[in-house]
Parts: C-alpha cells; sequence; structure tokens
C-alpha cells in the first residue's frame, strides 16, 4: 500500500526527513526556559513590581530568540542553555532552593542581588515564588511528514517486489480514531505510518488512539447503594485544618510573621533566627502547643506556652535549636511538624512531636524554621 516502509532506503530517507525537520527547533529548549520564567508568579503579589522587572527582561530576551533565522543562539541564548545567564539563576532557586547546599545557595544569590536587587531574593528566599505545574515544559512533538512527500522529494519506490513484501497471518481491522472523530476501519494489517486525517484550515488532531477491532460490551455491572452522594467517602473522620501564625525575631532584618508551612527566615545570607513565636490561628478547642529552643550562652529554655518568645530580641544570640510538641485533650488527633535551615549544614529532615532539631554548642545558627501541622489519619 502507498506510504510504507519496505527498504533500508525508506527508512534512510525519513530519517534524513526528520533531522531536517528537527533542525529548525534548535531555539526550542531556550524558549521553554524562558517559558518558565515567565510563568513565575508571586503568592501574594500579583504584580510584584521586582519580578515584573525581570519579566519585562525574559519577555525581551524571548522575542529576540523567536525572531533570530541564524542557526547560531545568541549569547544570551547560550547563557541560559548553560546555566550562567542570571534568569538561570533566579529559575534554580525558585525550582532547586531546598535542594541547593549553602556554596550553590550563595552564589545564586550573588548573581540574583546583582541583576535584580535584594527584594526579588528576599522574595525567593521566602518561597513567595513559584511556578505553575502546568508551565513545566512537555517533551517537545514532532510531526512525521507523510511518506508521500518523502516519494515525490527522495523518488522512493512506493511499489514493493513480491520478496520485499512478507506473508503475515490475517488480523482483525484496526480502528482509527482521531480525538472527537468517527471511527475508520483499516483492513490492510501491514504497519504504516499515517498522514494527519485532519482536513486543511481545522484544528489539529492533539492525538490518534489505535486500538485492535474487537468487540467489547457495553453491558458494564451496576453497583445499587441507596442514599449516594458524589463526593461521600465512608467512615470519613472530620478533621479540622489547622492555621498557624509564625513569628521569627532574624539578625538585622528584625520582626517578621509567617503562615504555617512557609519557610521563617533566610537561606545563606549569615543571618541567625535570634527568637521566634508560635501561635494557632484561630484557636482551635482542646488543642493547644509547647516549644523550646537551646540559645547561645544560655542554653535550653523551658517548656513555652504558645505566643510566648522563646529567645532574645536584641541581644545577639542565636537560636541552635527547638522543638514543638503538642498539648490538650485534641493533641492526640494531630501531628506537628518541622525542620530548619542551620549554617554550614543546610535543610534538616523534618522533626515531629517534640524531637530536637537542630544543634548544642557547635555555634551554629539556625538560619530559618518551617512549622506545620496535620491531622492524624
Amino acid at each position: 500500500s502507498a506510504g510504507a516502509i519496505f527498504s533500508f532506503t525508506d527508512l534512510e530517507n525519513l530519517i534524513k526527513a526528520l533531522a531536517s525537520t528537527t533542525e529548525s527547533s534548535s531555539s526550542q529548549p531556550v524558549l521553554d526556559i524562558l517559558n518558565q520564567i515567565l510563568a513565575i508568579a508571586h503568592q501574594e503579589q500579583p504584580e510584584f513590581p521586582p519580578l515584573q522587572s525581570l519579566k519585562a527582561k525574559a519577555k525581551e530576551l524571548h522575542q529576540l530568540i523567536s525572531h533570530t533565522k541564524s542557526d547560531k543562539l545568541p549569547d544570551e541564548a547560550q547563557a541560559l542553555i548553560a546555566e550562567t545567564h542570571p534568569l538561570s539563576a533566579v529559575l534554580k532557586l525558585v525550582k532547586q532552593g531546598k535542594n541547593l547546599d549553602d556554596e550553590q545557595w550563595l552564589e545564586l544569590e550573588e548573581k540574583v542581588n546583582a541583576s535584580f536587587g535584594k527584594k526579588l531574593m528576599l522574595a525567593i528566599s521566602r518561597e513567595k515564588l513559584t511556578i505553575p505545574n502546568d508551565s513545566l515544559p512537555t517533551t517537545s512533538r514532532i510531526k512525521l511528514p507523510a511518506l508521500e512527500e518523502l516519494n515525490r522529494t527522495q523518488n522512493i519506490a512506493t511499489q514493493p517486489t513480491n520478496t520485499q513484501k512478507s506473508t503475515v497471518p490475517s488480523l482483525p481491522p484496526l480502528i482509527v480514531v482521531p480525538s472527537g472523530g468517527a471511527e475508520t476501519a483499516i483492513e490492510d494489517p501491514d504497519v504504516m505510518i499515517l498522514e494527519d486525517p485532519t482536513p486543511r484550515g481545522t484544528k489539529p488532531v492533539d492525538e490518534i488512539i489505535i486500538v485492535p477491532g474487537v468487540e467489547v460490551s457495553k453491558n458494564f455491572p451496576t453497583v445499587e447503594r441507596p442514599n449516594m452522594m458524589f463526593g461521600e467517602t465512608t467512615n470519613q473522620k472530620s478533621v479540622v485544618s489547622v492555621g498557624l501564625k509564625v513569628l521569627v525575631h532574624i539578625q538585622n532584618i528584625g520582626d517578621r510573621i509567617f503562615a504555617g508551612r512557609e519557610y521563617a527566615g533566610t537561606r545563606g545570607q549569615g543571618f541567625r533566627v535570634e527568637a521566634f513565636q508560635i501561635n494557632i490561628e484561630p484557636p482551635i478547642p482542646g488543642l493547644k502547643l509547647e516549644y523550646m529552643a537551646h540559645v547561645s550562652e544560655i542554653g535550653d529554655t523551658p517548656w513555652l506556652e504558645a505566643g510566648k518568645l522563646a529567645g532574645e530580641r536584641g541581644k545577639a544570640r542565636r537560636i541552635e535549636g527547638f522543638a514543638i510538641r503538642l498539648t490538650g485533650i485534641q493533641a492526640a488527633n494531630y501531628d506537628v511538624f518541622y525542620t530548619a535551615h542551620v549554617q554550614n549544614m543546610g535543610d534538616l529532615p523534618v522533626y515531629s512531636n517534640g524531637a530536637y532539631c537542630g544543634t548544642r554548642n557547635q555555634a551554629l545558627r539556625v538560619e530559618g524554621i518551617k512549622v506545620w501541622i496535620e491531622p492524624k489519619n
């Protein structure tokens, strides 16, 4: 049949055609990087000025590369691929910040501060910048040229000889179902590369599903259950979302307030957390929390009730470690989790329910903490 591959010559010409098709897409990896940068969003300030300034530069570079007809990419595009461009530093911090060691973080931070300013870097360190999942790059699709076109341009012989076409057992017809289209039966069992069945001038078909032409029963079993409601789950335990207000006093910055699950502090800037205070907001009846801290030159504090300051303001004493636990009649229904970023150690593992997080008497400062509470399953 027309369009089938019958020889190595046919296959060779197809590969050459594919190679010529992909040569023009050398700029696509750079555009994917820029599209991710343009998708970065501030969780609280949609029009965050430092981010808008960064996006303006990314958009300008995107337009430059999109209209470049030369095979050689501009220097800035090559720098993006090599991850030496300041925009690459921003993207890496936003996407991989938690997995970077202190040396990597400091190197990228210096580059971002020099190019885009400290306000943008502070937003990154506080994890205020995110990239929506649907903005991440996906594998590019390469449209295969129809073999009939190759036949015309490469003089491929389309008619097989008796020795070229092997005898195969009779197979059931294949059903080709374009997305949203009608079924089309193909009796010829040969392996073929099919042309796009979409008429010219219409929206292209996103996918083609090929299934054997076998009959499937449409009489599906049903399960009767009275009073069934969509969204219902059986034996579901009523849980209450727990909100937190986390205050940290940071060297050279002062008091800053964060919510539960937010990183409270800095990374790689050499600023110590000198004190912290945690509240459950809004309060949950029967659920309370306590915390303690190890403070340089003082040692362990006693367990403190929520709302009391652990540590000291303005005394140049660092928090070196801490622990948090839940109390009250509802404490058995919840877990409290926490972690910290510690000087020369980076992000520590997650601790919970009173376990000590940090160091003691090693002169290592805590630079930031993250706390959250979850209901037990």
